[in-house]
């Protein structure tokens, strides 16, 4: 039985969700790559811009984006595992990026986001896909992720990939 689980965070309403890992078929021409330190100004400008103005920023600024993405990959929110975190590179920027995190034994999906005039080509769907798989190899058998219930968008996507409320 799955248990629901409704958080708080930051007077957001979060769920958490998880999808059971089995391998997936995954068809791209999307360039991903393992997220280096050498990355990390990249990616964390776009957390910055896909974040903007959504009920999901945190972040206002640069810097403080480039703290929170170095706190991820330096095991900040549990163990970073950089074999299942990617990014798309496009135009010479981070067009999307996943980062997973073990928490509680579990990995994580500790952060997922397009930036904004890259979003809806598939890039988060094959992201997760690709991370599920390399996750599924590594003997793992669920993904868990926490989503602001205000997402519908994030939601929906979530629950076409399989994942559930629990």
């Amino acid at each position: 039985m799955i248990k629901y689980e409704k958080v708080m965070t930051l007077g957001k309403s979060r769920i958490q969700m998880k999808c059971k890992l089995e391998k997936r078929l995954i068809s791209t021409t999307f360039h991903l790559k393992p997220i280096t330190q050498q990355d990390i100004m990249k990616v964390a400008a776009t957390m910055l811009e896909a974040y903007e103005g959504t009920v999901d920023q945190q972040e206002d600024t640069l810097q403080e984006a480039i703290l929170e993405v170095n706190k991820i990959i330096k095991d900040g929110y549990g163990p970073f595992i950089a074999e299942a975190s990617y990014w798309i590179e496009m135009n010479n920027e981070a067009a999307a990026v996943i980062c997973i995190n073990l928490w509680d034994k579990k990995p994580l999906i500790t952060e997922i986001y397009t930036g904004k005039k890259f979003l809806h080509q598939g890039m988060a769907s094959t992201l997760i896909t690709k991370s599920m798989n390399t996750l599924k190899l590594m003997g793992y058998d669920e993904l868990i992720l926490n989503v602001t219930t205000e997402n519908s968008d994030a939601l929906h996507l979530y629950k076409k990939l399989g994942f559930v409320q629990g």
